[in-house]
């Protein structure tokens, strides 16, 4: 059955990852990063099925290569909290074909990422015995200008730097170790210059995960549909399974018990006990209420039969039954009568 799944990461520079890193784990080729002198070969060559890059439109042709691009990017963001590319990870249904994985992919990349003007490497995996198909989408965290071929520049906004409670930093003065104020007397709060890339707005990381369900499903059938939604924006109270990961498996395949898989194990049996009880009492619902519309078919009709008008026909032989019970002679006092009389004399 397929399953939906889909998360967006960033390769940030201040965590120490790379673009150029990234690129050989998800492609299984060794990586030169021309930034820092290194070469990067990581990743497993045998899971890899597929690499495919895709350019938005005026993108420089030597792109293709992936890692020119993202190489490329590499050298262009030079802060030190930098974050050159993001990855996307998206589970592909069981039931697609490879050659639905590749359209499917390539279409989703085109009409979301490359539409917008970034460039992308994906790559398409699948584990030994073939359980988990999914694919990685390594994107250069910067749109290519069309009309010039190079990067975009990024509009910067200004806005406070929070704490792990999500409070304001105080701008603390060296010499008195107090918060900073300015001339008027007001608090000074530490502040940060934030790029506003497309990329980072919750809308279109959520219009990412719309779309991905929509162009998985316009090519599963109906009873095989994938929902973006969480199971909490589905009025579902099923608890959500966990990421497993890589090692988590690795560690089942070699004969061994992982928490994390044991922890999905729980969750789908206690998933599996309630929704058999829900389809469960559904049946009986469903049976009570047949019973039921059966019961008021039946006293509607006996109301009916009750209220129906009395027919004329009826009435006329009632009418002559009663008339045929009536004595048609003469009665006995009208007889006596009758024999008592005599003439009187003249």
């Amino acid at each position: 059955m397929a399953i939906y799944h889909l998360s967006v990461s960033n390769v940030s520079r201040a965590s120490g990852s790379r673009a150029t890193a990234t690129l050989s784990y998800i492609t299984g080729k060794r990586v030169h990063d021309e930034r820092r002198g290194e070469t990067y070969d990581y990743g497993r060559k045998e899971r890899v099925l597929r690499v495919g890059t895709l350019l938005p439109e005026g993108a420089p042709a030597e792109f293709a290569d992936p890692a020119v691009l993202f190489n490329a990017v590499e050298l262009h963001e030079t802060g030190r909290t930098a974050r050159p590319a993001k990855k996307i990870v998206v589970a592909l249904p069981r039931e697609f074909t490879p050659r639905q994985r590749v359209q499917a992919l390539e279409e989703y990349i085109r009409e979301n990422l490359n539409a917008d003007g970034y460039a992308a490497t994906y790559a398409i995996h699948e584990d030994r015995e073939g359980n988990n198909p999914h694919a990685h989408i390594l994107v250069a965290n910067r749109q290519i200008d069309p009309a010039t071929g190079g990067w975009a520049r990024l509009k910067q906004r200004m806005e406070y730097v929070l704490d792990e409670r999500g409070e304001r930093v105080p701008l603390i003065d060296p010499e008195t170790g107090r918060q900073k104020t300015d001339k008027r007397g007001r608090r000074q709060w530490k502040r940060t210059s934030v790029s506003l890339n497309p990329l980072d707005r919750k809308a279109k990381l959520k219009a990412l995960r719309e779309s991905w369900a929509k162009t998985c499903n316009a090519r599963l059938d109906e009873t095989a549909r994938i929902d973006h939604r969480s199971l909490e924006d589905q009025g579902s109270d099923l608890e959500p399974t966990i990421h497993e990961g890589y090692a988590a498996r690795a560690i089942e395949r070699a004969g061994g018990v992982s928490e994390r898989c044991e922890a999905n194990r729980e969750i789908r049996r206690s998933n599996g006990l309630l929704t058999a009880i829900r389809t469960e009492l559904g049946r009986i619902f469903d049976r009570l209420g047949e019973l039921f519309a059966a019961k008021i078919r039946q006293l509607r009709q006996r109301q009916a039969e009750r209220n129906r008008p009395r027919s004329r026909t009826g009435a006329t032989s009632r009418a002559t039954r009663a008339a045929s019970s009536k004595p048609t002679g003469p009665t006995t006092r009208q007889r006596s009568v009758e024999n008592s009389w005599e003439p009187r004399p003249t």
